[in-house]
């Protein structure tokens, strides 16, 4: 009997001379795509996500953002706590904007490994290990390696939505504390397709049924949907659920970016040795707007509840 998921490399034959400036490798259930583990230049993503019904709801490099790409972790304001001759010295970068921002050069998170590590009939694990690299400078001409990372996503087949539930651990790279935040632009980001966002009738919308980046709290909210026509008369979306939602701040647009981080008004300080965990439920599905709690018997699938006991070693 043929296993439920495979995880392999899309095979792109290119013209002679040319190359490729990242690849992607598709997780399939069955015959059917569900998501593609997509590597860019400067960092990666998930992205095409379909629904169940073979629709797309994630954007890649969108014309507004192009450093917006399908479902990633990312965070633009990452500081080294240097020792200098004075005492303790912030280095910053950036690791969500591909240019210069705000000062802050940019530094790229590059895919060392992809496992799928554990399967049942309905759900999957995937597990990268990723490096945080900053940028080129004086003496440091690859980069400084800032932080480690092992990213765990668990995907769970149902009959109408494809649910995400990604664990993000983070580990300071060498010897050196690592400052993350305080900013808006982290952790867990979602770029829902144009089709979605780009409609007049569409909106992100709470489980209030708060319509409007304006109307939703970025506080204390429990989840964000956004969900829109995708074509023939069909309609999609994304929900976002973090694990915990009384700590959680929320950045979302109109135009179809949702963001759920922990250190929007404070940094988070990480020692040598020192890990976090930061953990997000994404479901594409399909229809409008789901029904409050749609989901909620289906238990947040951490890496350590798979049967694969080697899925949650420490980075």
């Amino acid at each position: 009997m043929s296993a439920a998921f495979t995880l392999l490399p899309v095979d792109i034959r290119l013209p002679r001379g040319a190359f490729a400036g990242g690849g992607r490798d598709i997780l399939r259930h069955g015959d059917r795509a569900l998501c593609g583990f997509t590597r860019g230049a400067l960092r990666p993503c998930l992205h095409p996500v379909w629904t169940p019904a073979g629709h797309v709801v994630t954007a890649e490099q969108p014309a507004d953002h192009p450093h917006h790409r399908g479902i990633w972790v990312a965070c633009d304001h990452v500081g080294l706590m240097m020792q200098g001759p004075d005492g303790t010295e912030r280095h910053d970068y950036c690791f969500y904007v591909d240019q210069v921002f705000q000062g802050r050069a940019p530094g790229r998170i590059c895919q060392t490994g992809l496992t799928l590590v554990a399967q049942t009939d309905r759900a999957a694990l995937v597990c990268q290990d990723l490096a945080w690299i900053g940028p080129a400078e004086w003496g440091a001409d690859d980069g400084r390696r800032v932080l480690d990372e092992r990213r765990w996503t668990a995907f769970t087949v149902t009959d109408g939505s494809l649910i995400l539930d990604i664990t993000s651990e983070v580990t300071p790279a060498g010897d050196v504390g690592v400052a993350l935040g305080p900013t808006r632009h982290a952790w867990f980001n979602a770029r829902l397709a144009d089709a979605i966002a780009l409609d007049p009738g569409s909106a992100p919308t709470d489980f209030n049924g708060n319509r409007g980046a304006g109307a939703i709290a970025t506080s204390g909210t429990a989840l964000v949907d956004f969900s829109g026509p995708v074509g023939g008369g069909a309609e999609a979306g994304i929900t976002v659920i973090p694990v915990n939602p009384e700590t959680s701040a929320w950045f979302i647009a109109d135009w179809g970016v949702l963001s759920v981080g922990h250190m929007r008004s404070q940094a988070r300080h990480l020692a040598p040795g020192q890990r976090a965990r930061f953990c997000c439920r994404m479901v594409a599905h399909d229809g409008g707007t789901p029904r409050t709690g749609a989901w909620d018997d289906i238990p947040f699938l951490a890496p350590e509840d798979m049967p694969d006991p080697s899925a949650g070693d420490t980075p």
